[in-house]
């Protein structure tokens, strides 16, 4: 960079080569003597130490805004470098190499690629702070109010009293102590088996020693997938929980099986090597991925929120699949998709990506078959013969608005038909019991037959 001082000097020097050029035909000297009075010329004596004086100024601005800026960016790459030494790896595991096309951004993602832990809020928590979003929110609110106070005043107009109905809340919830009861050993199943069957197999010795722990931390683990995968489900039949108290069981049972399988699967390599429907979809996904898990994260002073991405302004299936359940994704995406390519040679994507698909289908409808108490496979075949082909067909590359009026036609229509089966089956096997139990009478739906 040129010196201050020397960048004064050139430029009075072009100053006074401009003052003596010859002027245009027909315009005076830039000088003063054509000026009346001499005016001019006092005018241009005085403009000379000014313009220095100014050219100081703007240069001690360049210079104070450059140390600012330089500042600031050491500021940042400190903060960088604070955050790589909090992610350093462990001492027995090796610095992973970065090949120099590895942030180009169509790339596809390493085998070696881990799960990393971030604190972030919920989307909605951000969204609520921004005015315009949350003046839409107590719209909401005050619709509610609007249709409590109008059921009320019904209420005393018909009945000259509050008809405090809560016949079908209180059905749902039915033998709810009973369904926490048992919670009780899966959890400690789940804080306990896992980590001490570990500490079985690494223990330091040799022999039969060595052999019998890890005999006995397998029946431990065998036990603890006892517990989580017969008792909920004996309870569930035996005692004939009504469907919330049974959706308590087993949305512990599956979040509890991933967080044992999890744990495992990251721990143990380490130790071996050292409208109707879519009014429901919107409840569920309010209820559950955001006011359930945030509550649970709350109390737990669990740091990442992000249990959710904005998921209703997808354009493509598979990026509505990526960003409904953060959860559910990166476990199936940590655990199924990416061990899938291992166990292929990190060949085959498309091979690791239905067996991903099978997996969440099956569960899925483990879950609703688990709830409803009867087995009737609408989401299976949802997940399987829709789900499947609609995440190769409406994939990243649709975008536009046209894309997202289309995903939400589909979801009103899937969320419609799916609710709108599983309510026929419901009733057709409450108003047309089965004589006898046969294994083809529980899985043949009763809708098909039963015409009350």
């Amino acid at each position: 960079m040129e010196p201050r001082a020397a960048q004064v000097r050139r430029r009075e020097k072009q100053g006074r080569q401009q003052e003596d050029w010859p002027s245009r035909e027909g315009e005076p000297r830039s000088g003063g003597a054509e000026r009346p009075g001499g005016i001019g010329g006092n005018t241009e004596v005085h403009r000379g130490p000014d313009f220095v004086q100014w050219t100081q100024h703007m240069q001690a601005v360049k210079t104070q805004l450059l140390e600012q800026a330089q500042g600031q960016l050491m500021e940042l790459l400190d903060q960088a470098m604070w955050e790589a030494v909090q992610a350093y790896p462990p001492q027995d595991r090796p610095v992973p190499s970065i090949p120099p096309d590895s942030l180009h951004k169509t790339q596809e993602p390493s085998l070696g690629k881990r799960k990393v832990f971030i604190i972030r809020k919920s989307l909605l928590d951000e969204l609520m702070e921004v005015s315009h979003f949350r003046t839409i929110y107590h719209m909401f609110v005050a619709g509610l109010c609007v249709f409590i106070v109008s059921t009320l005043a019904i209420d005393l107009i018909d009945e000259g009293r509050l008809m405090m109905e809560f016949d079908l809340l209180t059905f749902s919830f039915g033998q709810l102590p009973l369904a926490l009861v048992t919670w009780v050993p899966m959890f400690l199943s789940t804080l306990l088996v896992p980590y001490q069957a570990l500490r079985l197999w690494e223990r330091p010795q040799s022999g039969g020693a060595w052999t019998l722990g890890v005999g006995l931390g397998c029946l431990l683990l065998a036990a603890h997938a006892a517990v989580l995968g017969i008792l909920p489900v004996h309870v569930a039949v035996d005692y004939q929980l009504p469907p919330a108290s049974r959706c308590v069981l087993v949305f512990e049972q599956v979040r509890l099986l991933m967080k044992s399988y999890s744990f495992l699967r990251e721990t143990v390599p380490r130790t071996l090597w050292a409208r109707g429907g879519i009014f429901m979809l919107l409840l569920i996904f309010f209820a559950f991925l955001h006011c359930w898990l945030n509550a649970f994260a709350e109390m737990l002073r669990f740091g990442d929120r992000m249990f959710y991405r904005d998921w209703w302004n997808s354009t493509s299936f598979s990026n509505y699949y990526r960003t409904w359940n953060v959860v559910v994704h990166d476990w199936l995406y940590s655990y199924v998709y990416q061990d899938g390519l291992w166990l292929l040679g990190g060949r085959a994507r498309g091979a690791a990506m239905l067996g991903v698909f099978l997996v969440s289908a099956v569960v899925h409808e483990y879950i609703f078959c688990f709830v409803l108490g009867f087995f009737y496979p609408v989401m299976l075949l949802l997940f399987l013969v829709f789900g499947g082909p609609l995440n190769f067909t409406m994939h990243d590359r649709r975008t536009g608005p046209a894309w997202n009026v289309l995903m939400w036609t589909l979801l009103f229509l899937g969320q419609g038909i799916q609710v709108s089966l599983y309510c026929q089956e419901w009733y057709a096997r409450r108003h047309c019991p089965q004589p006898q139990t046969t294994f083809w009478g529980l899985v043949t739906p009763r809708s098909w037959s039963c015409h009350t």
